[in-house]
């Protein structure tokens, strides 16, 4: 039996193949949220890693194989020792993650395999206008990024704040993660990032909006937390199941028996949510490359018809300055 290669050196910026596999037929990928990092994330307080830990022996005992690739991005938004909080805007976080994404799949001459995306809290709105960005693509010197649209199978957001949530619920979370005391100025101002999560947010609901257009390509499970979080002196959902959940034909809703910073974090076969995620990505798996073959098949057809008129588009353009007509339309008279 051929076996997988785990990686323990995991980057906190960037792409990090934590597990491979020769035989491979899809990436699953994992996307944290605020404040999180790309190992601790995923990590339960048992040290189980599930991503490397669980998944690839799931995968296995249906004789399936994947790649598992974990994402970082500065998601801070406080001070925290050397790291500093995050400017960026959405958006920018972003095209950051279909580029690093595109690249990383492009030198592992992988760029084409199925993505199954595992998405934490503000990581699943990041990668909501990720495949926005990517599927917005058309200029032929960028068709590479377009393989991040093409490529989606299927997504898991766990946590994911889509309706938006309250400042004041984010700020007691983050005061009570900290081992620090987060300064009261600091939720005065709020962050860039905080700021795209309050509920009723322009940016957050134009996200969700264009989503509507593209989101029945995927398959999508919307997972919501079942445990209040401790809030220093008061508990309560960070992301409750209405914004968690919104409800969407042919997505599938369930609850995790978790705290919004627990349901990502399995400690072994058994954990609450374990069974429902890792069996939906090995179904996914198993059937994924078959269509997204068909996928990039219609792909390279819009990619011929596209350089074919902007051929056409560029010829007319020449005849134009050469001859001095103002249109094509004056050539033909």
């Amino acid at each position: 039996m051929v076996c997988g290669s785990v990686n323990k050196q995991i980057s906190r910026f960037e792409v990090t193949a934590v597990y491979t596999h020769p035989q491979a037929t899809a990436d699953i990928v994992l996307v944290h949220g605020l404040n999180g990092h790309p190992e601790k994330t995923w990590t339960a307080a048992n040290g189980v890693f599930w991503p490397t830990d669980l998944l690839p022996a799931s995968l296995e005992l249906k004789n399936q194989h994947a790649n598992v690739l974990v994402y970082g991005y500065n998601a801070d938004v406080y001070s925290r020792g050397t790291n500093t909080p995050s400017n960026n805007f959405i958006h920018q976080h972003a095209q950051s993650l279909v580029t690093s994404l595109t690249s990383f799949r492009k030198s592992e001459g992988t760029e084409r395999l199925p993505i199954i995306w595992v998405v934490h809290s503000l990581g699943g709105i990041v990668t909501k206008r990720a495949l926005l960005y990517s599927n917005d693509i058309r200029a032929h010197q960028q068709e590479d990024l377009r393989s991040v649209f093409v490529s989606t199978y299927a997504i898991i957001f766990l946590g994911t704040p889509h309706q938006g949530s309250d400042l004041a619920t984010w700020g007691r979370m983050l005061q009570a993660m900290s081992d620090a005391v987060i300064p009261r100025r600091f939720f005065e101002t709020e962050s860039v990032l905080l700021k795209s999560l309050k509920r009723d947010n322009e940016t957050l609901q134009g996200i969700n909006n264009h989503f509507l257009d593209i989101y029945q390509r995927f398959k999508i499970h919307m997972v919501h937390e079942n445990h209040t979080t401790d809030l220093r002196g008061t508990r309560a959902l960070v992301v409750d199941a209405n914004s968690a959940s919104p409800q969407l034909q042919g997505v599938i809703y369930y609850g995790i028996e978790a705290t919004h910073s627990g349901m990502c974090k399995f400690d072994g076969q058994n954990a609450p949510g374990y069974r429902n995620v890792s069996t939906a990505i090995t179904e996914w798996v198993a059937v994924a490359r078959t269509v997204i073959d068909i996928r990039w098949e219609a792909e390279e057809e819009e990619r011929k018809k596209r350089a074919a008129d902007e051929y056409y588009e560029r010829s007319v353009q020449a005849m134009q300055s050469y001859v001095g007509f103002s249109s094509f339309e004056d050539l033909k008279g």
